[in-house]
């Protein structure tokens, strides 16, 4: 999916007050070479929400195509809780909206049984199936989680090219994945000269990803940790994700 791509379980050395984080909204524009074609939104709830007896934050993300790419629509918006202690997810739900394609899906963690299960929207009736249920490793997340937990993780002790050991879970499949850091790089932003820390996810081989190597993530190199830039290398081009 467009707005997809990094699936991440920081388990190793998270900050400890995640709290910071609580009412942020985060505005961001896709390119595809020197087109703009949309625009994405992160957001934080500055409430705190009870999922499974358990407190959560919750964490929001959309991202829609415009002008140009109306030929190629997408509309997704995904919801994750995670919670306020050691950021694993409780719940998640996703709204896809990509050209016909249609799904609505919302998935409920038992971290206790080590599983996930899964329910889609029946379109029709409008009723959502029975959920299915699928294995998984120890205090999982889901990709937004997974993204918490990297913006949250002390990299000072990181060397370049140390690899970060990650799982997570996304739609049927959990996932083990590696992240290299490649150390430190100063980026040009709508906001100035930016230094960042720089990532590299060795993905899985799939249909939209142009090798193993095809993607690159900047955060900022501060307490925050923002997420600024995401570069993929697809088959039928390079798309940018920028902090707005």
């Amino acid at each position: 999916m467009l707005f997809a791509g990094l699936i991440t379980q920081a388990a190793n050395n998270p900050k400890a007050n995640a709290t910071f984080l609580k009412g942020e909204t985060l505005e961001y524009k896709a390119r595809w070479g020197l087109l703009t074609i949309g625009r994405a939104q992160t957001k934080i709830d500055p409430k705190v929400y009870m999922v499974q007896s358990h407190p959560c934050f919750k964490i929001e993300v959309k991202g829609q195509t415009n002008g140009l790419a109306s030929l190629f629509y997408v509309k997704d918006s995904w919801s994750s809780y995670i919670d306020t202690s050691d950021l694993i997810t409780h719940r998640t739900s996703r709204s896809i909206r990509e050209g016909r394609y249609v799904l609505d899906e919302t998935a409920n963690f038992d971290h206790k049984n080590k599983r996930v299960a899964v329910s889609i929207l029946d379109q029709k009736q409008q009723k959502y199936n029975e959920p299915k249920y699928y294995e998984t490793t120890e205090n999982v997340t889901d990709l937004i989680g997974g993204f918490m937990l990297m913006r949250l993780r002390d990299f000072s002790e990181l060397k370049k090219n140390d690899t970060i050991k990650v799982n997570g879970f996304f739609e049927d499949k959990s996932y083990e994945m590696n992240i290299v850091y490649l150390g430190k790089e100063i980026i040009n932003t709508s906001r100035g000269k930016v230094r960042c820390l720089l990532l590299r996810p060795i993905m899985p081989n799939n249909k939209l990803l142009n090798g193993k190597h095809s993607v690159d993530v900047w955060m900022s190199d501060d307490d925050s940790q923002t997420l600024m830039r995401i570069r993929a290398k697809m088959f039928i081009g390079t798309f940018n994700i920028e902090l707005d």
